[in-house]
């Protein structure tokens, strides 16, 4: 087997129990917090859709701007996020988020009672800003404190929050519709994260280490003080062109394919799951089983893509986790009325794409010397940024038109496979590694030896 840069230091489940030894988990479970309230915010839009319809004596995809503007504001606020970590550092600029959008999360509790679809989208667009602060936030603090091989578990772990908030929204979202109405859910969504971002305020420390201009790897909290060199140096890493450079190029035009193709995918799939499933029998108060479903498949989608890039590298996990949900999506458009069967169906549709997302970044870590490393992560999220608004729109549109559930499904399945096919391409290319010789990699081990005792003594 060709040598892989991908692949975690050890074999298997010994390397990533490995990566996990002297990890800081004070910081890791506040980002993980964090980011798990961004993804119940996210879902509860999602599974109180069917109710709100039915309130409001509208269809479900009249609420396509609303989802739309959400996903907008989410890109909007990744990219702005490198900017506002030079000027604020992460700490900051995560808690600033969490603010955002819980203040967000509570503004349309408020407007729900006008049953105005424009005020419903103009307060879900600036949520979406804050949403798309906290992650990318959430994932350089939290790596910030650790040494490079020890960046992919964290990265991973911080990332599965996504998941893990849909499961609660999903599992809880009936019970909660019944009890507080949907009002209520985003009083709820909007106090936690509010409450957290105290916590984070008392407990959660500084990063160490100079910030990056996308704000997607180790940033210090102290830059802003450090003069206009910081921040210039900061914007030249930042620059796209150096993702072009020869060697790169091909790698880089297909991660960024495989991340827009896996997010129309996957935010298809969490914008609409609790709409479609109405179309296959469920009531309006029975849909975000399946959110739930979708959202513990991510779940554990992301624990099988951890196991399988320690043991054969992320590159190859990247093109098992798309098949997996791909064919579970056929599945799921084919299996009619039968509910469990549905369900479960769901459930690989999302461990194969939620696995696929939360991998690109990951790959995008490990393809990417330093040098070019940020500009790398930060672009390769903006594109699959973009796939989260064309996917859900697409959608929206295709509710519009009356087309089945099951045909929006299978539908969704196309862009997965497309995105397998451009994983394999991407595995057969050189790798980086395969590029380095004997003195970079030993200047590496020094660096990551170094970053260790470094990081320990803190």
């Amino acid at each position: 087997m060709r040598h892989d840069e991908d692949t975690v230091t050890g074999s298997g489940r010994a390397g990533v129990l490995a990566s996990f030894r002297g990890m800081r988990f004070g910081v890791v479970g506040l980002a993980f917090l964090a980011v798990l309230l961004d993804g119940f915010d996210s879902a509860s839009l999602s599974f109180v859709l069917p109710s709100l319809a039915e309130q409001w004596g509208i269809a479900s995809a009249d609420f396509t701007p609303a989802v739309v503007l959400t996903n907008i504001g989410v890109v909007v606020g990744y990219l702005a996020s490198g900017r506002l970590a030079v000027r604020l550092g992460l700490r900051r600029m995560l808690i600033a988020g969490t603010v955002l959008f819980g203040v967000g999360s509570l503004a349309t509790a408020l407007v729900l009672p006008l049953q105005s679809l424009t005020a419903l989208s103009t307060v879900r667009l600036v949520t979406g800003l804050g949403l798309g602060v906290v992650l990318p936030g959430a994932v350089s603090l939290a790596t910030a404190h650790h040494p490079d091989r020890q960046r992919q578990s964290v990265s991973v772990t911080v990332t599965l929050g996504l998941a893990f908030g849909g499961t609660v929204a999903g599992v809880f979202g009936s019970s909660m519709l019944a009890s507080v109405g949907a009002t209520g859910v985003f009083w709820i969504g909007g106090a936690l994260p509010l409450l957290l971002a105290v916590v984070m305020g008392r407990w959660l420390p500084a990063a160490p280490a100079p910030v990056a201009a996308d704000g997607t790897v180790a940033a210090s909290d102290t830059v802003a003080a450090s003069g206009a060199d910081s921040s210039a140096a900061a914007a030249r890493e930042a620059r796209v062109g150096a993702l072009f450079a020869p060697g790169l190029r091909a790698a880089t035009v297909l991660l960024w394919i495989f991340a827009f193709l896996v997010f129309i995918a996957s935010y298809t799939l969490q914008s609409w799951v609790p709409t479609l499933l109405t179309g296959y029998g469920f009531s309006a108060s029975q849909a975000p089983i399946g959110l739930a479903f979708l959202s513990f498949g991510g779940v554990v989608g992301g624990i099988v893509l951890l196991l399988l890039s320690a043991r054969r590298g992320i590159r190859f996990a990247l093109m098992v986790m798309p098949v997996i949900g791909a064919v579970s999506m056929v599945a799921a458009a084919t299996v009619g009325t039968d509910h469990t069967a549905l369900l479960l169906a769901l459930a690989g549709s999302g461990a194969g794409v939620t696995a696929s997302q939360i991998g690109q970044l990951t790959l995008a870590v490990a393809m990417y010397p330093a040098a070019t490393r940020t500009a790398g992560v930060g672009w390769a999220a903006a594109l699959g940024r973009v796939g989260s608004i064309v996917g859900p729109a697409t959608a929206g549109v295709l509710l519009a038109l009356s087309l089945p559930g099951d045909d929006i499904v299978l539908l969704t399945a196309i862009p997965v496979v497309v995105a397998a096919v451009s994983a394999a391409v991407l595995w057969r290319l050189p790798h980086a590694a395969d590029r380095t010789d004997g003195a970079a990699d030993t200047e590496r081990k020094e660096r990551e030896e170094r970053e260790e005792r470094e990081v320990t003594a803190r």
